[in-house]
């Protein structure tokens, strides 16, 4: 993929009373008719702009009617795909058989970022789907409830907060990583890897490099955490989540 593609998140609807297009409103909060890209076989994309403490992006959510039949993906759209979000019924138990087509083909595509989304989940398997199972027939996604009854911890992103928070806490191929010049070298403008001041002295470049190691390395780490953690509950992986915020405020703060 091209420095100039933009990371395309497939967006599918299992659930018939549900259209894509209507998830993916939830998510960008404006009118489909903003903000639409072309792509390619004459697929529509809606950018979504992600600006974080630590970096800024945009990507393109492409609702894929034809969520039975993900091997009639165009090659140029599942070239440029690195995240899928499958709804689904979880009154509907027979979505438990599809669910290991959907593994396949995310372990194929090799899809890190990969969430199922329902409106709640059921409490018992005689009511419909509960979380346990959808795990257990396919643990390769995660599954956030859209509309959760239930009473969730203090601060702790709920519903559609919840997926906007994976995808902004997620690092997508085209970031662009937010740095302080005044970190380094004295001043307060915004300092790009593209953008060093042609003054800066052998020292300051030497702790500039530094300081990437030590980005590069921690977002290894974070590259490395859905597959290390497919096994963990919810809760393990906010905590493991947590611990990450709180490296990379370490860091920053050693460059104060």
């Amino acid at each position: 993929m091209s420095k100039m593609d933009k990371p395309i998140v497939l967006v599918l609807s299992a659930d018939p009373a549900v259209e894509p297009e209507a998830l993916i409103g939830k998510v960008r909060k404006i009118p489909t008719i903003q903000c639409r890209e072309q792509l390619a076989d004459g697929q529509t994309g809606y950018v979504y702009s992600i600006s974080t403490k630590y970096y800024q992006t945009e990507i393109v959510l492409c609702p894929w009617k034809s969520s039975s039949e993900l091997s009639a993906l165009p090659e140029a759209i599942l070239k440029q795909t690195e995240g899928i979000l499958i709804y689904f019924d979880a009154t509907d138990r027979d979505f438990l058989k599809r669910l290991p087509g959907y593994a396949s083909f995310v372990t194929d595509a090799d899809i890190e970022f990969g969430i199922l989304l329902c409106s709640e989940l059921q409490e018992e398997s005689d009511k419909g789907i509960t979380y346990r199972e959808a795990k257990q027939f396919c643990n390769v996604l995660d599954v956030i409830e859209l509309e959760p009854s239930g009473e969730t911890e203090d601060e702790e992103a709920a519903g559609v907060d919840e997926l906007i928070q994976a995808m902004h806490n997620f690092i997508w191929s085209n970031v662009n990583m937010n740095r302080k010049a005044g970190d380094v070298a004295g001043g307060g403008a915004e300092l790009g890897t593209s953008n060093v001041n042609e003054q800066t002295t052998a020292e300051d470049e030497r702790r500039i490099e530094e300081e990437l190691k030590g980005f590069e390395k921690l977002l290894i780490q974070v590259m490395q955490f859905r597959p290390n953690t497919n096994s963990w509950t919810r809760n393990e992986r906010l905590a493991y989540a947590q611990e990450f915020a709180e490296m990379f405020d370490e860091l920053l703060e050693d460059e104060d």
